[in-house]
């Protein structure tokens, strides 16, 4: 540990005999995340031509270098033709793997002024090198795809949220007729933390109007942990998160180790059984080295867990990590540099690979046209990211030994 803080970890109890194995393909993450194997990650970037499209591009861990998912040489990579090309990432879009194949899920949007098939929510499949793509499921139009999927043995489950439900379908995962297996109260947000013992995690967020809240008044948010029995369709509730407004705490899951992050005054991070309940905490403190300035939300990659947070003594970004094998707390000051000259905050981590991370260490902005629905188009500024791979037992480093990737 290079901090203070290091308990023994909690013991995981074996799921029961004949559940199924669910594997969570899309982290819980609100920025676009691409997918990772061992060899590279893929990601999409919206067009510059055509914003509503996109091109899949690929960062080789060995090379070092991004470049478009193509064969095709001098290529604009902007038409059907080219293994690289979206022809609609209307809405929100992930990438993810699932048996030796890539998938492009888009949630879709009513509201683009596209025709339905661009605007529908779809997921595709396809082969690693981006050939033999075909659609798998698209939208009947009343609905959008969260951003979310999960691997059975056979299967894909994806969350489709209808004006007053949300759906969990199951879909055979090269393709078929999708079926519902639970329809989930559309008044509330459900945001799917991760896979463990046969069920999903779900963070549930709604409103009791018979709440007090902290200031005395009849109504309050609600948090609460639930899990979802696909087999069954039954969704359970576990803990409440919020039972105050001064207690909340946020539920993430780091492969199947369930954790909760208090943001509120004690800054601490504590480990959980599988139904909820507190076995251990740790203080982040000591990590943070001065007054704890939460940059945004923290995320999950591998058994690790990141905060972002800001130095004000040092002005810039930082991050704390929590390694839930070790139960370790460490800190990397390694910092993404902005062409608008904002504040350097922390590097975002994308994905590993078993001795390395993949970071975004730089955004720049690049005009790009945006179709509206009569038929003019407006400017507008696309993020264009820059990578660098980072030895992981250098990312906590005083003077990591950094390696750009090298965009074509």
């Amino acid at each position: 540990c290079l901090l203070s803080g290091c308990l023994a970890a909690p013991v995981q109890a074996p799921p029961a005999a004949g559940t199924e194995h669910l594997t969570m393909l899309i982290p819980d993450r609100a920025f676009p995340l691409g997918v990772s194997t061992q060899d590279g990650y893929y990601y999409v970037e919206p067009g510059t031509t055509n914003s509503l499209t996109g091109m899949i591009r690929y960062v080789d861990y060995a090379s070092a270098v991004d470049l478009p998912l193509s064969t095709q040489v001098n290529s604009s990579h902007t038409d059907d033709s080219d293994t690289a090309y979206l022809d609609s990432i209307i809405g929100d879009y992930r990438m993810f793997l699932f048996h030796d194949h890539l998938y492009f899920i888009r949630s879709g949007s009513s509201g683009s002024g596209e025709s339905d098939a661009l605007s529908a929510a779809a997921v595709y499949r396809m082969n690693l090198d981006g050939s033999d793509r075909m659609q798998i499921y698209q939208g009947t139009g009343g609905g959008t795809l969260m951003m979310y999927a999960v691997g059975g043995e056979s299967c894909l489950y994806l969350l489709e949220q209808a004006p007053d439900a949300v759906e969990v379908l199951q879909l055979p995962e090269a393709g078929g007729d999708a079926k519902s297996l639970a329809s989930l109260p559309g008044n509330n947000y459900y945001k799917l933390i991760g896979c463990r013992d046969g069920l999903f995690y779900f963070h549930v967020i709604g409103y009791d109007p018979d709440k007090i809240n902290s200031a005395g008044d009849m109504g309050s948010t609600t948090h609460t942990l639930a899990t979802l029995d696909p087999s069954t369709g039954t969704l359970n509730n576990l803990a409440d998160l919020c039972p105050d407004d001064n207690q909340y705490a946020e539920p993430y899951m780091a492969g199947t180790t369930l954790l909760y992050y208090y943001p509120n005054g004690e800054h601490t991070v504590a480990f959980c059984d599988g139904l909820g309940q507190v076995e251990s905490k740790l203080s982040l403190a000591d990590a943070a080295g001065g007054a704890f300035q939460q940059t945004d939300n923290p995320y999950v990659v591998g058994d690790v867990l990141f905060i972002p947070c800001w130095d004000a003594s040092q002005g810039h970004g930082y991050q704390i990590l929590v390694d839930t094998k070790t139960n370790c707390i460490s800190r990397s000051d390694i910092c993404l540099t902005q062409q608008d000259g904002k504040d350097s905050l922390g590097a975002t981590v994308l994905a590993e690979t078993g001795t390395c991370y993949l970071a975004m260490t730089e955004i720049r902005y690049e005009n790009a046209e945006m179709p509206l629905g009569d038929g003019t188009t407006t400017t507008l500024q696309n993020q264009i990211y820059g990578y660098s791979l980072i030895p992981k037992d250098q990312f906590t480093a005083q003077s990591p030994a950094l390696q750009t990737v090298n965009r074509m």
